[in-house]
């Protein structure tokens, strides 16, 4: 399984939502952009939240790596830009 191939992953995790950009919706999830500023939660911690779902999701290992693998450098991104 490649890198690109976590969108649809990502996807099958937020089944009734819609997305225009899968990046940008990690991105915001991870920011908790979602949420009124006084509740987000650090980048961090709403990354452990998110590998914590794909752990407990009904994925196969690997598709899970390849999800985690996102996250991962999503988190990296966002931190590179702080």
């Amino acid at each position: 399984m490649y890198l690109a191939d976590w969108q649809e992953l990502y996807q099958a995790l937020w089944k009734g939502r819609t997305f225009t950009n899968i990046e940008e919706a990690m991105e915001n999830e991870l920011a908790d952009k979602l949420n009124h500023p006084r509740l987000r939660k650090q980048p961090e911690v709403k990354f452990f939240e998110a590998v914590r779902r794909v752990r407990d999701s009904s994925l196969m290992d690997e598709e899970k790596m390849s999800l985690i693998s996102a996250y991962i450098q999503c988190l990296e991104n966002l931190k590179q830009r702080n």
